[in-house]
C-alpha cells in the first residue's frame, strides 16, 4: 500500500480477495475502485441499483459511490487509488475514462472481459502486483503508467461492447462531446437542471445535443440529468442526517415541495418515504399506500 506522505491518506493499493468480506457491507470510500472478479459471482449493488456479476466481470466505482457485493463465493483482485494519485480530469486527454468507466450514470458500472482480452488484463494486474511487492526506482511513475494502460484497455472494451456506441470516426467527435457533457453535469447538476443550460455551456444547439444523447444512450437528455440529481438525492437521504428540505436546497431546489414532487415523479415515492424505507424496511414497504397513489 502506498500512502500520501503529507496526510497519510491511502494513495494506491492492490489486494486479492477470496470471499466477500471487503464488500458485504455498504461501502462509500474516498478513492476510485477497480474490482476484477476471477471466480464466483454475486449481486453488485451500486447507487441503489442491482446487477448480477460473475467470473470475468470488471467493476469501476468512483469515490464515495455507495456499493456492496453479496456473494457466497467470490474471488478476485481490487485496485484502489486516490484521486490525487491519478487525477482522472488531469489525464482526461490521455485516457478519457471520465464518463465512460467512472461516473457513467447511463450504463452499468461493469463489463465482462472478452476472452481475447483476459490474458492482457491479467498480465497488467500481475505487473502491478509485482511492482507493489518489490519497491524500486520511480515506483509511483511505473504504477501510474500501468494504471493508465489498464484504463485505456478497459475503455476500448467498454466502447466495443456498447451496441449503441458510435465507433471509429464518429466516436471521436460524439464521444468527446458526451464526455464533456458528463463532466458538465457532474460539475453543475446541483444548480442546472435542464438540458438547455448544458447546451449553452457546450455551445451546441439543444436539438443537436438531445439527438446525440438519444442515439448513444437511448434516453433523453432530461433523463440523464435527472438520473444524476436523483442519485445524489438518494445518497444524501441515506448517508446524511439532512432534512428533506436541506437535501432539496443542497440540490438546487428552493422549495421543499418542488423537490419532493420531483423526487416522487422519478422514483415513485417521496423523499421521506424513501428514507424511512431504507432505515426501517420491515415497517415500510413499496406496496404501501404511498406507492399506490397516496
Amino acid at each position: 500500500m502506498l500512502r500520501n506522505a503529507t496526510d497519510g491518506e491511502l494513495g494506491f493499493r492492490i489486494l486479492q480477495f477470496e470471499d466477500d468480506r471487503y464488500f458485504s457491507e455498504l461501502q462509500r470510500v474516498p478513492y476510485f475502485s477497480i474490482i476484477l472478479i476471477s471466480g464466483g459471482g454475486g449481486e453488485l449493488n451500486a447507487d441503489f441499483a442491482d446487477y448480477e456479476i460473475s467470473e470475468g466481470a470488471m467493476v469501476f466505482l468512483s469515490p464515495f459511490q455507495p456499493f456492496m457485493i453479496e456473494a457466497t463465493m467470490l474471488k478476485g483482485v481490487m485496485i484502489n487509488f486516490h484521486p490525487d494519485f491519478l487525477c482522472i480530469f488531469r489525464h482526461q486527454h490521455e485516457i478519457a475514462c471520465e464518463g465512460i468507466l467512472f461516473n457513467n450514470t447511463s450504463h452499468a458500472p461493469y463489463f465482462i472481459i472478452p476472452d481475447n482480452e483476459g490474458t492482457a488484463i491479467c498480465n497488467l494486474i500481475e505487473q502491478v502486483s509485482a511492482e507493489m511487492r518489490f519497491f524500486g526506482l520511480a515506483q509511483q511513475d511505473l504504477l501510474i503508467a500501468y494504471l493508465k494502460i489498464l484504463l485505456i484497455r478497459a475503455i476500448r472494451i467498454k466502447l466495443q461492447k456498447s451496441t449503441t456506441s458510435l465507433l471509429l470516426d464518429q466516436v471521436t467527435a460524439d464521444a468527446t462531446l458526451l464526455r464533456q457533457l458528463t463532466k458538465m453535469i457532474e460539475l453543475h447538476f446541483k444548480t442546472k437542471h435542464n438540458g438547455g443550460e448544458y447546451a449553452n455551456l457546450l455551445n451546441i444547439p439543444i436539438k443537436t445535443l438531445g439527438r446525440i444523447v438519444k442515439n448513444h444512450f437511448q434516453r433523453t437528455l432530461t433523463d440523464i440529468i435527472s438520473d444524476r440529481i436523483v442519485m445524489e438525492a438518494k445518497r444524501e437521504l441515506n448517508f446524511t442526517s439532512k432534512t428533506v428540505k436541506e437535501v432539496g436546497f443542497y440540490l438546487g431546489f428552493d422549495d421543499k415541495y418542488h423537490f419532493s414532487r420531483y423526487f416522487k415523479n422519478k422514483t415513485g415515492v417521496s423523499p421521506q418515504f424513501y428514507r424511512n424505507l431504507l432505515r426501517d424496511p420491515k415497517h415500510y414497504s413499496l406496496t404501501s399506500g404511498e406507492l399506490q397513489g397516496a
